[in-house]
C-alpha cells in the first residue's frame, strides 16, 4: 500500500510537469537544494528555485506514465523517497523525446509555532535515463552523477587520498570525498568516519582540520563535518544523509547557519 509521503511527492512531481506547481511548492524546505537531470544544474533556496521554475516558458508538454514510487529509508523525522516514470516531453515543433526519469527526494519533520508536526523537503535530485531506443537523444542525457563534485577553487575532485599517522608508527591514506565526519578524542588521536569504516589517525582535531580541503566545516570543538553529505540543520544538530547526527553549540547556531548558507550558496556540491 502506497504511503501517505509517496502518494503526496507522486502527485506533485505530477503536477510540476502539467504546470501546476501548488503542491511542489508547498512541499519545499527554505533551504532546498534541487539538482537537475543535467551536469552542473542545481538551485539552492525556495525563492531561487519558485522563480526559476516560475519564469520558463511553457513551450513543453509533459505526460507522465508508468510511474512506480519506493520509500527506501524512514525514521521519525526523516525519510528518502526515490521515484521512477516515464516522461514523454512533446516539443514546441511537434517532435517528442521519452526518457525514464528517476527522482529522490528527502523529507524532513518540522514542527509549526502551535506545535503541529508538517513535512518538508530539503533535497531533490533528478536524473534522466535513455531508454535503449533513444539512446541518441539530445535530449535525454544519461547521467550516473547528476552534478560535478568541485572543490572551492572550482577544480573537480579526483579521488585525492590524504595522509595521516596511524597507531604504532602506521600510515592511513583516506579517500577525501569518502569521509562523512570526523571526531576528536582523547589525547592526540582523532576518529575519522568514512564510508568504509572508522580510522583513527594520531593528530589532533585542529591539525587534522588544517589538512582538509575547503569542504570541511569544524562545527563543534570535538567534530568536524564534510558539507557534502549535510541534509538539514537545526539548532542543536547537523543531520547527514545517512541520518547521522552531529552536535552543534546552541550558541553558535546563528553563525554556523550562516556559514553553511553561504557555501552551499556558492558551491556546486
Amino acid at each position: 500500500m502506497i504511503s501517505a509521503y509517496e502518494n503526496y511527492v507522486v502527485q506533485a512531481m505530477i503536477g510540476y510537469y502539467n504546470y501546476d506547481y501548488d503542491m511542489f511548492f508547498k512541499y519545499l524546505d527554505e533551504g532546498v537544494i534541487w539538482y537537475g537531470p543535467n551536469e552542473g544544474q542545481y538551485i539552492v533556496g525556495k525563492d531561487n528555485l519558485i522563480k526559476a521554475v516560475t519564469s520558463r516558458k511553457q513551450d513543453f508538454k509533459f505526460h507522465v506514465d508508468n510511474v512506480e514510487s519506493k520509500l527506501i529509508s524512514f525514521s521519525s523525522n526523516v525519510y528518502t523517497l526515490v521515484l521512477s516514470f516515464r516522461l514523454y516531453s512533446i516539443h514546441p515543433d511537434s517532435t517528442a523525446k521519452t526518457y525514464i526519469q528517476r527522482v529522490t527526494v528527502n523529507g524532513q519533520k518540522c514542527r509549526d509555532q502551535d506545535g503541529k508536526f508538517f513535512w518538508r523537503c530539503p533535497f531533490i535530485a533528478i536524473t534522466n535515463i535513455i531508454p535503449k531506443k533513444d539512446r541518441q537523444s539530445s535530449f535525454a542525457q544519461l547521467s550516473s552523477q547528476t552534478v560535478l563534485r568541485k572543490s572551492l577553487d572550482g577544480k573537480e575532485e579526483d579521488g585525492k587520498r590524504l595522509i595521516f599517522p596511524g597507531d604504532n608508527h602506521s600510515t592511513v591514506y583516506i579517500k577525501q570525498d569518502s569521509i562523512r565526519y570526523i571526531v576528536g578524542g582523547k589525547g592526540v588521536f582523532c576518529y575519522v568516519h568514512t564510508d568504509d569504516g572508522v580510522y583513527m589517525v594520531r593528530m589532533l582535531l585542529k591539525d587534522v582540520f588544517e589538512k582538509l580541503p575547503g569542504f570541511f566545516y569544524r562545527c563543534h570543538s570535538s567534530y568536524i563535518v564534510n558539507l557534502k553529505r549535510v541534509l538539514f540543520l537545526s539548532s542543536r544538530k547537523i543531520t547527514l544523509y545517512d541520518s547521522t547526527e552531529i552536535p552543534i553549540s546552541v550558541k553558535k547556531y546563528s553563525s554556523i547557519k550562516e556559514d553553511i548558507d553561504k557555501w552551499m550558496s556558492e558551491k556546486s556540491i
